[in-house]
């Protein structure tokens, strides 16, 4: 694990230089960075601040049966109206590929965030969140950490793919995301969407 410090930073308005502390996590791929900054030797928290109220971890290999009944059961009504068939291998095969994490609210697993790399691109393959933990700031947080982590590998752009019925894509266009080449009709309804980093 690296430990990088930054002093004497300052925000407008701060008499005294701040600290902040930038932790490269070793377990998460490339360089993900969570900071910790102290002003006047207190750590300062910000209430409203997602990170307080949500954990996201790496998967381990015990985290895949939560996660395929997860996308099975919020993916599978999307599968039968446009006359597509879930596939758990093709699931497992696609978790192999990834980088996945699960996010815990107090301790309990209330979603997920699978991505990979696609050339200056982020692909966020899956952003699941478990009934009764939506709209309550989950989704935002996994598409704000997945941007956050594009710009530290830096990258160009986040991707992701969306049925056209499924009202995600409304929390897509609210975080910047535009619609993004055809439907690709060999995979039912379904629209590509892009964000600069």
């Amino acid at each position: 694990m690296r430990v990088h410090t930054l002093s004497g930073l300052r925000d407008v308005g701060e008499s005294r230089p701040r600290r902040c502390v930038q932790i490269a996590i070793a377990s998460v791929p490339r360089c993900a960075i969570v900071t910790a900054c102290v002003n006047n030797s207190r750590a300062m928290l910000d209430p409203t601040d997602l990170r307080l109220v949500f954990q996201l971890r790496p998967a381990e290999p015990g985290d895949f049966p939560f996660a395929e009944a997860l996308t099975h059961g919020n993916m599978g009504g999307y599968y039968k109206r446009h006359g597509l068939v879930w596939r758990g291998d093709l699931f497992y095969a696609s978790w192999c590929e990834s980088e996945n994490f699960i996010l815990e609210a107090d301790g309990e697993r209330i979603g997920m965030l699978r991505i990979t790399e696609e050339g200056d691109s982020l692909h966020i393959r899956d952003v699941q969140i478990a009934a009764g933990h939506r709209g309550k700031g989950a989704g935002t947080y996994l598409l704000e950490t997945s941007h956050r982590w594009a710009k530290a590998r830096g990258l160009s752009e986040l991707q992701l793919r969306v049925f056209v019925d499924n009202p995600a894509a409304r929390l897509y266009l609210r975080m910047g995301y535009r619609v993004s080449g055809p439907r690709l009709a060999q995979l039912g309804s379904i629209r590509r969407m892009v964000r600069p980093v």
